[in-house]
């Protein structure tokens, strides 16, 4: 994130976290802007293209439990499909750990395959860890939608 303000606080749920959720247009939500202006583009690659795409441009910390201290990210970014609303997110804890998946758990309930959560609204959780690179990533997308799942990707350069 790019800015050094105190970070944004939010909610994790079934749709994302906060007002940052599937089913609602990026341009309506204030500090998300499309990824070809996003001056960090470079290092990463997204499918299929970067129009598809925008960026969490703020500081953001996201809280699972009640009394959670939170989760600070380092990126959040937003697949939109052609009628310009969220299909897919990707979401980067800043540091890896923090038992996500337990906590993950106790939010959603218990995977329902491996890494993977469904939600009472046909919502998919999953929860990706890269050991090359100690990074974790989380993605939301609704469970019906395939073309989220095998066209929309980020991944670090």
């Amino acid at each position: 994130m790019e800015s050094s303000s105190q970070p944004n606080h939010y909610r994790l749920h079934h749709l994302g976290i906060g007002d940052i959720q599937l089913g609602r247009r990026p341009g309506h939500i204030p500090g998300m802007l499309p990824f070809n202006l996003y001056t960090g583009r470079h290092h990463f690659s997204v499918s299929p293209h970067g129009g598809l795409y925008h960026v969490f441009n703020r500081p953001i910390r996201c809280t699972i439990e009640h009394k959670d201290s939170g989760i600070d990210l380092s990126h959040l970014f937003a697949g939109v499909n052609e009628n310009e609303f969220i299909n897919r997110l990707f979401i980067y804890p800043d540091r890896p750990g923090f038992q996500l998946a337990t906590r993950l758990s106790n939010l959603y309930g218990e995977p329902t395959a491996f890494n993977n959560w469904v939600t009472e609204s046909d919502t998919e959780i999953t929860l990706r860890t890269s050991d090359a690179l100690l990074q974790t990533v989380i993605g939301f997308r609704f469970l019906y939608d395939m073309t989220a799942l095998r066209d929309y990707e980020v991944s670090v350069v």
